[in-house]
């Protein structure tokens, strides 16, 4: 179905940055956990607090909303989990269920699955994506993009018990398919990517938009298979919640930081700027704040920026519109994981950083890759990062 990847030089090139940038998250796993204290001893630990205190090197890349994931994988839905789309732990069940026999090789089972769903897909989606964007670029131009997501200071995301990774790997597939001119594909790609992550729904108008830049419109009504993803899992949320926007509707819920209520961008900003005056610049959380409101600029500038660059107008709708709606419940929160799988966002960011001098490219690179161990070392010992 998907042309085979041969062990060309990209190829082999991709896998040894994949490889460096896994060996430098378990250098920086065995540091955090030996030497950084945990932020709590019983919350937002993987696996519980029992089990991650039994083996914090497997269980820490499940904090936070791995703990969901899990769950989800092992149990079904509970209260408030609605949130977190059903492809990811379903496809962890799916390869961990027949191995399970009692809670505790379960939550084993379900961790070594999803962490392998996580690194396998982001390998492979890696390749396809390098793949795509030569369609467009030069190859010096693709492999930058590359780098440039792999040292983001939140991109230790894609090795964790998150779903990341794979919604990335499902819209290199939709987009490289589309862009091929294979709508069933495509559709079918997406499909699964909007049972994944929300904005996955953006994938709809912007394989449209993608086959009018074509002027291919020829079994474009397998599109419609992209939506039928989210309406899937609202229909499931309806009978069993009795609300099909629960996964919307919760946040306020599960976030404090977050709202039911639409809030402007602009008011997103000025809370931002409000917050660097009262929050003291001593705790943790402050960097956290800086980092968020940092990404949620640059993040809104560079779909602009690779407007007038050419990038694929399709691309662009997606990584606009996806960035926008991660923005509505009136905070920044999670969003510099979430900008990880806007890749035309960072194909924006190659084609800027490839025009600036070789220094400040090595002092960029080299600050990014300090951010992401140090990002990498607070989340495994459960200090809120994004």
């Amino acid at each position: 179905m998907i042309n085979k990847i041969k062990l060309s030089n990209h190829t082999i090139k991709i896998i040894t940055l994949f490889i460096s940038w896994r060996i430098i998250l378990i250098i920086t796993s065995v540091f955090a956990i030996n030497f950084i204290p945990l932020r709590s001893p019983d919350k937002f630990l993987g696996g519980g607090s029992i089990n991650y205190h039994l083996e914090p090197k497997l269980f820490s890349w499940a904090n936070f909303d791995g703990e969901h994931y899990l769950s989800i994988a092992i149990f079904g839905y509970k209260d408030l989990e609605q949130a977190f789309f059903p492809a990811y732990p379903s496809i962890i069940s799916f390869f961990a269920r027949p191995f399970s026999k009692d809670l505790v090789s379960s939550l084993i089972n379900s961790t070594i699955v999803g962490l392998i769903i996580s690194n396998a897909s982001l390998l492979i989606g890696l390749l396809f994506l390098y793949e795509l964007i030569l369609i467009d670029f030069s190859k010096k131009i693709s492999f930058l993009v590359i780098i440039l997501i792999m040292v983001f200071p939140t991109s230790f995301y894609f090795g964790a018990m998150y779903n990341e990774s794979l919604f990335l790997l499902l819209i290199v597939l939709t987009f490289l398919q589309a862009r091929k001119g294979n709508w069933f594909r495509a559709s079918f790609f997406g499909m699964i990517a909007a049972s994944t992550r929300v904005f996955g729904i953006f994938l709809f108008p912007a394989l449209i938009l993608e086959a009018y830049l074509q002027k291919n419109y020829k079994r474009l009504y397998w599109i419609f298979l992209i939506p039928f993803g989210l309406v899937l899992y609202m229909y499931y949320q309806y009978i069993t919640v009795g609300d099909p926007l629960a996964f919307y509707n919760l946040q306020d819920l599960v976030g404090e930081q977050r709202q039911s209520k639409l809030i402007l961008l602009p008011q997103v900003y000025f809370r931002y700027l409000k917050m660097f005056i009262t929050v003291n610049p001593s705790q943790p959380i402050y960097q956290t704040i800086f980092l968020e409101f940092i990404v949620g600029i640059i993040f809104l500038i560079l779909p602009i920026y690779g407007y007038f660059k050419k990038i694929r107008l399709s691309y662009l709708l997606f990584a606009f519109f996806g960035f926008l709606i991660t923005t509505v419940q009136g905070s920044f929160s999670s969003v510099p994981r979430y900008v990880l799988v806007f890749f035309p966002s960072f194909i924006a960011l190659a084609l800027w950083f490839n025009r600036q001098s070789k220094l400040l490219k090595l002092l960029l690179i080299l600050l990014s890759t300090l951010l992401l161990i140090l990002e990498s070392a607070l989340f495994l010992r459960g200090y809120w990062v994004a």
